[in-house]
């Protein structure tokens, strides 16, 4: 959207339930008057808020894009061009982007039913894991998931998760008494983590965050280890308290739900058949790999890396056995009607993929101290069979 002010797009923004405001609607109609819409007669634009360079791009959508250039035109618009991590459902739903990433849990009033898997992030560990469990259950088992996105005029395709969750300090954090009385910036199912431990979560953005870490206003940014190569934190960061449990899944490619109606059923297929890459390669070109370049980043820096230990295993069991319960609760207050049968379908999934992971080759790739990019395609390729054969293979996109 050359020379559009971006600014001015999310704030006019109002899709809802499949309905727009009158100025959101306006402001639609000048931009397809104007060319700036996605619509069905140009490229299919997939947009996200990381830079181009980023490993998400490099490694995630673009070889998508490259797959499918013989089939659908895409163009890639990085960077936050196009919507913020706030308007990005709002934004492909309406057209401004045809395609994107959608942090699922920044949207609660709108995917009610599909933020549930996020609630629930501390029930695992592994991204692997969480990745695969969390894109079954809205794909296989949570029709109210994808009516979530359908009443946004967007349609949920592949997930994607962050693992690796530890504690990003400044001051001294190296065992479980040291969180007692601190300020954590922490959000979602992280502020009960936080709150658990005796420390005090902080509510800050991700633009914020790395202000309120340089200024003092938190001594601690709780988020996967990967974020300490991804912001510009190690020279605030003395020490990494690596728990390691918890693992956040979110939405690798949501598609406008008109440019997907008209696909051709060619164009359907070869859709679907690149989701299980895209979701592969997001786990573990980006967050694995960043979470392993950022522990060599830390030795590089003189950044303490302390391991929790046998007194984090027992809290992180205690904690999540009432996880399900509080985040029932919570949905109901959203109006979800029936959030035990989402919840008990996740853990069920959960366990599935646990066996699936630990069965394969995939837990080495989590031990790795350095890069070692053969392992790192290796275990893309397996990880992406796995998805195709456990998930994707059994569901008809046509149907969608």
């Amino acid at each position: 959207m050359p020379g559009q002010n971006n600014n001015e797009i999310r704030h006019f923004m109002g899709w809802k339930k499949g309905a727009f405001s009158h100025r959101s609607l306006w402001l639609l109609i000048f931009l397809s008057v104007s060319g700036c819409t996605d619509t069905g007669n140009s490229p299919l634009v997939f947009s996200n808020t990381s830079p181009p360079d980023n490993a998400k791009n490099v490694h995630g959508a673009m070889p998508m894009i490259k797959e499918l250039e013989n089939t659908i035109e895409m163009e890639l618009v990085a960077g936050s061009q196009l919507f913020d991590s706030r308007t990005s459902l709002a934004s492909i739903g309406g057209g401004i982007a045809g395609s994107g990433e959608v942090i699922t849990s920044y949207m609660r009033s709108y995917l009610k039913h599909a933020v549930i898997t996020n609630d629930l992030m501390y029930l695992g560990r592994s991204e692997l894991v969480i990745s695969a469990a969390a894109t079954e259950t809205l794909l296989h088992d949570c029709p109210e998931c994808m009516q979530d996105f359908d009443e946004n005029n967007t349609l949920f395709l592949s997930g994607g998760a962050a693992g690796s969750y530890s504690m990003l300090c400044r001051d001294k954090v190296t065992s479980l008494s040291d969180v007692k009385g601190k300020k954590f910036r922490a959000v979602g199912a992280n502020r009960r983590w936080v709150r658990a431990l005796g420390g005090v979560p902080v509510s800050l953005s991700i633009t914020d965050m790395v202000e309120g870490l340089s200024r003092g206003l938190v001594s601690c940014i709780v988020g996967p280890i990967a974020w300490l190569k991804t912001f510009p934190i190690t020279d605030e960061v003395n020490y990494v308290y690596a728990y390691n449990a918890g693992a956040f899944n979110f939405a690798t490619m949501v598609i406008n739900r008109d440019r997907w109606d008209n696909f051709t059923e060619s164009q359907k297929q070869a859709m679907w058949q690149a989701q299980p890459g895209l979701s592969a390669r997001n786990v573990i070109r980006l967050y694995i790999a960043d979470a392993i370049r950022a522990r060599m980043l830390a030795r590089e820096k003189g950044i303490l890396i302390v391991e929790g230990g046998q007194d984090v295993d027992r809290f992180w069991e205690e904690f999540k056995q009432s996880e399900v319960e509080i985040v029932n609760e919570l949905s109901k207050s959203f109006g979800v009607q029936d959030p035990q049968r989402i919840a008990d379908s996740f853990v069920r999934n959960i366990g599935k993929w646990q066996m699936i992971i630990s069965q394969s080759n995939l837990t080495e790739v989590l031990d790795m101290e350095e890069i070692d990019e053969s392992r790192l395609s290796v275990a893309v390729e397996e990880y992406t069979q796995l998805l195709r054969d456990n998930i994707y293979e059994g569901i008809d996109p046509l149907e969608l």
